[in-house]
């Protein structure tokens, strides 16, 4: 059980909001200065109910968003939980279009709030996701990574399942497509997420919602009218750690394996890095940005193969290690 303080709401009849906002918060700086201006610029922000949930900031995030009218609950660091956590928030919300972000996702536009909600009031959505694009100072590998991946299409995509009959005769690969959802900017139906709490779940806790409600009937949008601005430049020892509880989690959901054996792995690593070291050469105009991505990118490719193949390991073995602050 959580140990939860604050949180008290000013006094006077409830108030009848558009949407509720859900942040987990710790530390976020100077960049969730930015997400929380971004916010207040939002269309229908006057009418969003906003609350975080901290795990042990020791600058101004809280300060800064009580100062935009948020509802502030803290909790320690090491009760944090990514499925959890947002359960606790969501269960303080009065609403029943919840929107759930990051703190280091800055709004793209004044309408992405609007454009996100506006999917769930369609027939039949339990959840919906925002586009991402990367920071403006993104590498130009993380940079083509995000723009390749499931959140940057430019088209809107409805999904659905007829049975879960059909679920189980899908490829790995293709059962990790349909479910393919993100809470880095994302809203859902409260009322579909009553009948499927996120639960305790340490990562992953997006996808895992994602199958459950499809199972039930639900439909899942991805709408990339509404977008945020985010993208990480991450250190090796970061990339390892998330690299490696991300295909825990697919090897457990969908028995997804990328690098089987090491021999996989090696071959994979070559592949990689001789792609990427082959696009910084071409597309990095810097010299010395160059010269130090094409040094690094061996190193990254290496704890990412490694990690892969790790996490497939460990979780055919049944020594998953517990992985904290990813």
């Amino acid at each position: 059980m959580m140990d939860i303080q604050g949180g008290s709401r000013a006094p006077g009849a409830p108030r009848a909001y558009y949407c509720s906002l859900v942040i987990p918060t710790k530390n976020g700086g100077e960049l969730f200065k930015r997400v929380v201006a971004g916010l207040q610029r939002q269309t229908r922000w006057k009418d969003v109910e906003f609350i975080i949930v901290d795990s042990g900031s020791d600058d101004d995030t809280i300060e800064t968003a009580r100062a935009a009218g948020a509802t502030c609950f803290t909790i320690p660091p090491a009760e944090f939980n990514h499925g959890a956590t947002r359960d606790f928030a969501v269960a303080q919300t009065s609403t029943d279009r919840i929107v759930l972000s990051v703190q280091d996702a800055v709004p793209y536009d004044d309408h992405m709030i609007e454009s996100l909600v506006a999917a769930l009031d369609e027939d039949n959505v339990a959840g919906v996701y925002a586009r991402q694009i990367p920071q403006p100072d993104a590498d130009v590998l993380v940079a083509r990574n995000l723009n390749s991946h499931f959140t940057a299409r430019l088209k809107r995509e409805v999904r659905s399942l007829k049975s879960a009959k059909a679920f189980d005769a899908m490829t790995p690969v293709e059962k990790y497509t349909l479910c393919n959802f993100d809470n880095v900017c994302s809203a859902m139906r409260k009322s579909a997420w009553e009948k499927d709490k996120f639960g305790r779940i340490n990562f992953g806790e997006d996808i895992d919602w994602a199958e459950r409600v499809l199972k039930r009937g639900y439909k899942i949008v991805y709408e990339p009218a509404a977008a945020v601005i985010h993208s990480h430049d991450r250190p090796l020892s970061y990339e390892y750690k998330r690299t490696y509880v991300c295909h825990v989690k697919l090897y457990q959901q969908y028995m997804l394996e990328l690098t089987p054996t090491l021999w996989k792995a090696f071959t994979s690593w070559l592949t990689w890095t001789l792609s990427d070291m082959g696009y910084v050469a071409r597309e990095e105009p810097r010299w010395g940005e160059k010269i130090a991505m094409l040094v690094k990118t061996p190193a990254l490719n290496y704890y990412r193969a490694k990690a892969c193949y790790q996490a497939i390991r460990d979780e055919k073995a049944g020594t998953v290690k517990t992985v904290r602050g990813v």
